[in-house]
């Protein structure tokens, strides 16, 4: 029955795409109209949220009405979020095998943009975003026209979505990801096309996130699938911890994901992106294997996610990761009017991190050196510190955030000195140390940067010196952490 399927897969194909298909030049030009339409003047920029967006919104549907993809609820393709404050726009194109056809291949490009800004002459500046992203907005009106065309031979049903608000933080991709109107593990790989419209420049295609697939790399190499004249090449995950496209909130879903793009050749969110200056040519070729891709994709009935992500988009129940800090530690007196000194403290470790949603519970283990200035002499110990916070967060889904925590440490000196000589840990100081931790970090992506307070509430010297007082440490530290 699989071979069967498979060989009239590929009979129809080229049954139903032979009438139907465009010749290059006509691609490129269909495409060429698409983004001088979505990144002229007239369109400001298409920033999140504005009369603008609305625009691009109607010229996408109507485009994806003319070629008859259906709407995702029948009646209409926008699906609106954030108190119908942006809208995404999703049409269906439905399979035809008989199980595979209730499982989803997600297609999706951000049409919004930047907007205008205010230039250094006092004028405005429109950022059209030809290649970020009408490129990739054209590129899917096109890629749904000729996927319809081909609609018999498809096997998995496939969902075109056109995201807003990608530009001020992927709330569209994420909203869809959460929200979405059928299974969210029926979705089976979810495509971002990004920034296509520097083939020449560039030199190649770059599909990005192919070892999230089983055989995903030897799909998308086939050379009975690259057009003549195409450069592909691969990308086992997603690399950058800085910089993110649509595919993240569906690879936190454990969605494999792949990022289409070629690359930042374009001027990157310049006034100077627009349509005079993108490859048609290149991304006539683009269009077409991507064509053939889905396709493949779509009629593949041994199909598989490889299970493996990128370390960015883990959004496990359960991440580790390493910190380093560094700060200043000084001598809190019990008694009296007058603090310590403070000097230097470093130190690095690892970390737990077990998530609950807005709430997660971190433990951590520390190497410790920490100083301060004493009359006797400046004072330093070697520790291993071991705090357990617990923590109050933006959704873990999101790729930027922020975190307040607070909870207790321990720790334990198993080394000192002061002016050259060791400590006396049996007479004169304390080794262990117990008290509590505080701070608030920020959030990209797998990086952590915070700030801390620890504050001891043992005392460090055994003894009161003479004005009644026993020491206790406080430090400070700024931190920098890798979740994986």
């Amino acid at each position: 029955m699989k071979r069967l399927w498979i060989a009239i897969s590929h009979i129809s194909l080229w049954l139903f795409i032979a009438p139907a298909a465009y010749s290059q030049e006509t691609l490129a030009d269909r495409l060429k109209n698409h983004v001088y339409t979505l990144a002229d003047d007239s369109l400001g920029g298409r920033q999140a949220g504005s009369e603008f967006a609305r625009k691009a919104a109607d010229y996408i549907v109507e485009q994806w009405a003319d070629a008859g993809i259906t709407p995702w609820n029948g009646t209409s393709y926008f699906k609106p979020f954030r108190g119908n404050q942006y809208n995404n726009l999703v049409g269906i194109i439905e399979g035809n095998h008989p199980v595979l056809k209730d499982e989803y291949i997600i297609i999706g490009a951000h049409y919004d943009h930047l907007g205008s800004k205010e230039d250094k002459n006092g004028g405005m500046a429109i950022y059209n975003g030809a290649d970020d992203n009408a490129s990739g907005t054209a590129t899917i009106i096109e890629l749904g026209r000729k996927l319809k065309a081909i609609q018999p031979t498809l096997g998995r049903s496939i969902v075109l979505i056109a995201f807003d608000a990608e530009e001020i933080g992927l709330y569209g991709s994420n909203d869809f990801a959460a929200n979405p109107p059928f299974p969210i593990e029926k979705v089976k790989l979810m495509f971002s096309v990004d920034m296509v419209g520097w083939y020449k420049a560039a030199g190649y295609v770059m599909y990005i996130g192919s070892g999230t697939i089983r055989n995903g790399k030897e799909t998308l190499a086939d050379s009975k699938l690259i057009p003549e004249g195409l450069h592909v090449k691969t990308q086992s995950f997603e690399r950058s911890i800085l910089t993110a496209t649509d595919t993240d909130g569906f690879a936190r879903k454990g969605i494999p994901t792949l990022d289409v793009t070629t690359g930042l050749k374009s001027p990157y969110h310049k006034p100077e992106d627009v349509a005079e200056l993108i490859d048609y040519e290149g991304m006539a070729l683009i269009t077409e294997h991507l064509t053939n891709v889905v396709h493949a994709f779509s009629a593949d009935e041994d199909y598989q996610s490889s299970g493996k992500f990128a370390a960015k988009h883990h959004s496990s129940k359960f991440n580790w990761g390493m910190s380093a800090h560094i700060g200043s530690n000084f001598h809190y007196y019990t008694s009296g009017a007058l603090d310590g000194k403070p000097a230097g403290a470093y130190g690095i470790g690892l970390s737990a991190e077990v998530n609950l949603g807005v709430l997660a519970i971190r433990p951590e283990v520390y190497y410790n050196f920490i100083q301060a200035h004493h009359p006797d002499g400046k004072l330093n110990t070697h520790s291993v510190t071991v705090p357990l916070n617990l923590l109050l967060q933006t959704p873990s889904s999101s790729i930027a955030g922020a975190a307040v925590f607070a909870g207790p440490y321990y720790s334990y000196k198993f080394n000192g000195r002061q002016g050259g000589v060791a400590l006396d840990f049996e007479n004169l100081f304390y080794r262990e140390e117990v008290g509590i931790n505080y701070g608030i970090e920020l959030r990209v992506s797998i990086i952590r940067i915070g700030v801390t307070r620890r504050q001891a509430f043992t005392n460090f010297t055994r003894m009161k010196n003479e004005d009644g007082a026993h020491i206790r440490n406080r430090s400070y530290f700024t931190s920098l952490s890798f979740m994986f």
